[in-house]
């Protein structure tokens, strides 16, 4: 599992949480880093902070979002095509035996590890999808813990893959 999935699970869960609590900052300048950011990426563990503020700040419409729960949007937008990406690399990694690692290409062991990954991305993805679901329901008042569920249970799912991957020894740097 790559690590900015893993840190964007962290930070999805963090900004579940914590917006869940604030209000929507009207006050900010549009062009200006949405005070939402800092709010989201303290909210998690220091050691992914950095990063969190760096896939944040790379998309000027998340960065900028004054909107808790059009932010929600955009940061699950954002997991759900890093994470079919990253099952997508799975899929061809198990299917040709061959990963590129560093633009060289390597023999790939453990098709049976990659392919399990891939399911449990693909189970990632429709929890992703299944919060944004939530989120959109209109006409009906968001269901939080629904939804922090659903981001939870995605972000366990990309933990199981990580561990399976550990137990057949392949490190993703």
């Amino acid at each position: 599992m790559s690590s900015s999935t893993f840190s964007l699970v962290t930070i999805l869960i963090g900004l579940i949480l914590i917006t869940s609590h604030v209000a929507i900052a009207k006050n900010a300048p549009s062009k200006r880093v949405s005070p939402l950011v800092g709010l989201v990426c303290n909210g998690i563990e220091k050691e992914d902070r950095s990063r969190c503020m760096q896939e944040m700040l790379s998309n000027p419409k998340i960065s900028s979002e004054k909107d808790s729960g059009k932010l929600r949007v955009l940061l699950l937008g954002l997991a759900i095509k890093k994470t079919t990406k990253a099952r997508i690399s799975l899929e061809m990694m198990a299917k040709t035996n061959t990963a590129i690692l560093r633009n060289q290409q390597i023999s790939v062991k453990y098709s049976e590890a990659l392919n399990a990954c891939a399911k449990y991305f693909g189970s990632a993805i429709e929890h992703f999808e299944s919060a944004v679901s939530r989120i959109k329901s209109e006409g009906q008042e968001i269901d939080l813990v629904d939804t922090s569920m659903d981001i939870a249970i995605a972000g366990d799912q990309l933990l199981y893959c990580e561990r399976t991957l550990a137990d057949d020894h392949i490190v993703d740097h």
